[in-house]
């Protein structure tokens, strides 16, 4: 069987568990989340709730304990093993996919999503995971130059892939689509 892995990088709410999902019920593909895979079951096993803030807080303390940006990845790639495809839902750091590039090799490649930062407000409002469903504009923001979001800018550059969620979910499926077909992946 055939090994593929694509990491999915965009800033919050730009949809990139949607296209992690649609991938995952069209295409076959295990998603793996940091969050769900990684993190909230750490967080769930310490007794603290899974909110942003205790995300972030345990992001940032395995990375300095563990050291890099890339501390996470080795759990998910444990995981991934050397067959199936799959896509890891929000890689956030260059240090991560210098990682996934290393070890998966051409098996590995990155896309990335845009969306403009009204929409994505106003989808995390709605989805309201996270306790973000009472989250202000001005929180938002903030919470967008934390540690943990900011670097997320210069992975997207390193994507050699982007897809564009703008608009509607049947245009950001068109364009997975057309990714699948370009990864020969039929």
């Amino acid at each position: 069987m055939v090994l593929f892995v694509l990491g999915i990088t965009g800033r919050r709410g730009s949809g990139k568990d949607t296209v992690a999902n649609y991938l995952s019920k069209k295409y076959g593909f295990r998603v793996l989340t940091f969050t769900d895979d990684v993190l909230a079951p750490m967080l769930k096993s310490m007794g603290k709730k899974v909110t942003r803030e205790n995300l972030i807080e345990l992001g940032m303390d395995m990375r300095e304990t563990f050291g890099g940006d890339a501390a996470l990845v080795p759990a998910l790639c444990e995981r991934i093993g050397r067959e199936g495809l799959w896509a890891i839902s929000g890689v956030r750091f260059s240090d991560e996919v210098e990682y996934l590039r290393y070890n998966f090799g051409d098996n590995f490649r990155l896309v990335s999503i845009g969306c403009s930062a009204k929409k994505r407000f106003e989808r995390l409002k709605r989805r309201g995971t996270k306790g973000e469903e009472r989250m202000s504009y001005s929180e938002f923001v903030k919470i967008e130059k934390s540690p943990t979001e900011k670097p997320i800018e210069k992975t997207m550059k390193m994507a050699k892939f982007r897809l564009d969620n703008n608009k509607t979910f049947s245009d950001l499926y068109r364009q997975v689509d057309k990714l699948h077909q370009k990864l020969g992946l039929e």
